[in-house]
This record gives structure tokens, sequence and C-alpha cells, in this order.
């Protein structure tokens, strides 16, 4: 079997979990991640700014409830009904969450100072992802994005780890460098790389900054509203 084939596959599981599978979902990831998961996710911390946090992508919740606990004042978007129930249950009521897509944010230009997604869907590779994550943030605002982990080590489960991220990753996606550095500039964002070790794990990802000159057609606001037609 090629490796188109078994990505595809992958791809097609990976959908599954993150939508009718949910309800595996934490279960498989402390697998696949030797149980640092979460550690993994909350991570995203260390790069966060300001208090207003828009986080796409949320998944079961587990970076809303820890923004939450720091007393933040966070927001979440997902487009999958069943995550958006997971976190409710996990978060409460008390922090907003809403149905919806990455490329067409349903919040007003300036509502939040940081934008943060980790491990994301192929959507992070759409140029109208990195518009809308520039549009939302206020000046100076950041969007993180925790991009991946990578096993370091010679036993033998780790390089069977190590196979199988290299088949369950697409080409264009495993080192995104350039690729991103592209959509950020034409977003009118500033972006860096960055990287942590996590025990035997490298987490990298990277670290976008909108200009305070950054300009848009329309005038921002300084609360993160959001249509309520589509709110969970």
């Amino acid at each position: 079997m090629n490796r188109g084939r078994v990505s595809g596959l992958l791809q097609v599981f990976f959908h599954w979990l993150y939508h009718q599978g949910a309800w595996a979902y934490d279960g498989v990831a402390a697998l696949v991640s030797a149980g640092r998961w979460v550690h993994w996710v909350t991570r995203a911390l260390d790069h966060i700014h300001g208090e207003q946090v828009l986080e796409i992508g949320f998944g079961p919740g587990h970076l809303l409830t820890a923004m939450a606990r720091r007393g933040l004042r966070p927001v979440g978007i997902d487009r999958s009904p069943a995550m958006v129930r997971r976190a409710h249950r996990r978060v409460g009521r008390s922090v907003p969450l809403v149905r919806g897509q990455a490329q067409a944010l349903p919040f007003r230009s300036r509502s939040f100072d940081t934008v943060v997604i980790t491990f994301p869907a192929p959507f992070i590779l759409e140029p109208a992802t990195w518009r809308e994550a520039a549009r939302v943030l206020r000046p100076g605002g950041r969007f993180v994005v925790l991009w991946g982990a990578w096993p370091s080590g010679r036993a033998p489960w780790i390089w069977a780890l190590r196979i199988l991220f290299r088949w369950a990753v697409r080409p264009d996606a495993a080192q995104p460098g350039e690729h991103l550095r592209t959509l950020a500039q034409e977003a009118g964002l500033r972006l860096q790389e960055w990287s942590v070790w996590d025990d035997w794990w490298q987490l990298w990802g990277v670290l976008a900054v909108r200009d305070s000159g950054y300009s848009e057609d329309a005038a921002g606001d300084s609360n993160p509203t959001m249509n309520p037609a589509i709110r969970a």
C-alpha cells in the first residue's frame, strides 16, 4: 500500500475521530502521545498574550479550561457538533462556544488579543484562515499555532511512532515553514517559529503578530460578539 493511500485512510479516520468518534478522541490522543496530549495542548499558554482569547478547533476543551482557570476570557469556535457538546460538559456555560469555521469567523474585527490553534487540521494552510485571524486580532495581537510534536529517542516503540507520524502527516504539511510565512505576510502578520522540548518529544509551532499599522475596511469593536444564529 502506497503512502498516499495510507495517508488518505488516516485522514478519514481522523475526521471520524473528530466528529462521530469524538467519544474516543481523548483516549486515542493519550495513546499516541504516551499520555502527554493534554500537557502539550496547554503548552500553548506560554505564548498567549492578553485576556480575550479565541481558540479555533477547541476539541474536547482542555485548553479552554486551562485558560479559564488562569482568569482569561476565552471563546471557542469549532465545526464539530460532537466536540462542542463534549467541551460544554468540560467548561460549562461560562465559556462561550460557537459552531463555525476558521475561514469565516463570526466575530467583529479587533475583538481578541490572541487567536490560538493547537494541532490544526488542513484549514490552517488556507489563506482565508490567516486573513480571518488577522482581522479579529487587535493591533499587536498574536496568532499562536502549535503545529505538531515529534518523538525523539532510540526505543523501538519510539521508532514505531515515527513511522506512524511520517505516514499520517501530509508531505506538504510536515514542514510548513515558508508556506506559513507567506500566508502570514499576505495577512499582515509577522511570523516567527518556536519549538520546545517536552520530555522526549519536540513540540513546534509558529507565532504571528499583527502589526499596529494593519488596516482594514471595517472598524473593529472591542467586544467579541458573535452571530447568535450559529452559537452552540
